[in-house]
């Protein structure tokens, strides 16, 4: 028997994945679902923010692609994603990653420089910090940095590899949760009930990044993640008149609106199932 061999498929994402943001300081929008926080120009600083605010009594799960730049030895500093009830037209510029000096926040730091000063560790790093505060010194900033620093990277020291990588936090609203994973690896979590210690009693807050450089530099970029994918079963047999399931494995950011599946025979599409079946007539190679 000949083998059906299938490529790929595509999908459209729900209107909440083109959800408005706002664009600050030297911060630039890409495409539909990617922006560039800081070009690698010295001093620069940029934020990006959703400009509808999301409620801390509900859970969520946020998927990011997010880039670091191509320069180890002289890159910096790095960006952070922050949860913040203040506004959607705030950044710092300097060695915080743009998000020194955000009060009443929560930021998990991706940090890629060693500021001294700081206390920072000699590789690039992963921390769960406060208030726009990005030290790291015992007993100094042992109330706003609660968790971490560790090593981003759960494989590698350095993470300004000119490589996209995923980073994915989720809120845990039943029991004030908050976890960080990297590249699909658990990094580190925190729990705490921020709306009350940290927020002022905000549970509704704006989510965003922000990045900064300073006398040395990096593109850093991120992305809401959609990445289209499916999988088969091991059992699965791809042969002339074999109904063959395609099991979808889709990451996107937001709800998905629609489905369509593309069988590349001149089938029509199916916009009806997220895991459809489809049996081929002919052998071949389909897109």
């Amino acid at each position: 028997m000949r083998r059906v061999l299938i490529l790929f498929f595509t999908l459209y994402g729900g209107s909440s994945l083109f959800a408005q943001y706002t664009i600050n300081g030297n911060a630039s929008q890409d495409n539909c679902h990617c922006y560039t926080l800081t070009p690698a120009i010295n001093f620069q600083h940029g934020s990006v923010w959703n400009n509808n605010k999301i409620n801390l009594t509900q859970s969520f799960v946020y998927t990011f692609d997010v880039f670091l730049g191509c320069q180890d030895l002289n890159g910096a500093d790095g960006i952070t994603f922050v949860l913040q009830p203040i506004s959607t037209s705030i950044g710092a510029s300097g060695g915080g990653m743009g998000f020194s000096g955000i009060d009443s926040s929560i930021g998990v730091t991706l940090d890629t420089y060693q500021n001294i000063s700081d206390c920072d560790p000699t590789y690039d790093h992963i921390a769960i910090q406060l208030n726009g505060k990005v030290g790291h010194c015992i007993p100094a900033d042992t109330a706003t940095n609660v968790a971490g620093p560790i090593q981003t990277s759960a494989t590698d020291i350095n993470i300004e590899d000119c490589l996209w990588h995923t980073l994915k936090i989720v809120w845990d609203a039943p029991t004030t949760t908050l976890t960080a994973y990297f590249d699909g690896v658990f990094r580190l979590s925190r729990t705490q009930d921020f709306v009350a210690t940290v927020l002022n009693g905000n549970q509704w807050v704006y989510w965003g990044f922000t990045g900064a450089t300073g006398s040395l530099n990096n593109l850093q970029k991120f992305c809401t993640k959609l990445s289209p994918a499916f999988h088969f079963l091991s059992t699965q047999k791809r042969c002339i008149g074999e109904p063959i399931q395609f099991i979808d494995s889709t990451v996107s950011f937001a709800p998905i609106a629609k489905f369509y599946w593309n069988f590349g025979d001149g089938s029509p599409l199916d916009s009806v199932n997220i895991s459809p079946i489809h049996t081929y007539a002919s052998a071949g190679n389909y897109t």
